[in-house]
């Protein structure tokens, strides 16, 4: 495990839903109250979030720290809002 992924989030959403318009401005939401320099840690299990999440953040200035699987097959994500 990296030590980005290591790192506590300052909020934690997961989700089976599919990554989609909606989901990424609730995602968007969530990052809102969030204050500069705080991570969103997103888990969902759509296997297409690894082509959608990393274009998603660098759009809107996010940084995705880190990104992996989870042993139950769902994916993880590390974001700090910028």
């Amino acid at each position: 495990m990296s030590a980005a992924l290591s790192e506590l989030p300052d909020d934690t959403f997961a989700t089976g839903l599919p990554v989609c318009y909606e989901l990424l401005l609730y995602l968007s939401s969530r990052l809102a109250r969030l204050n500069a320099g705080e991570t969103l840690e997103f888990i969902t299990d759509d296997p297409e979030a690894d082509d959608q999440i990393p274009p998603w953040c660098e759009a809107r200035h996010y940084t995705l720290l880190d990104s992996q699987p989870l042993p139950d097959g769902r994916r993880r994500f590390l974001i700090r809002k910028g």
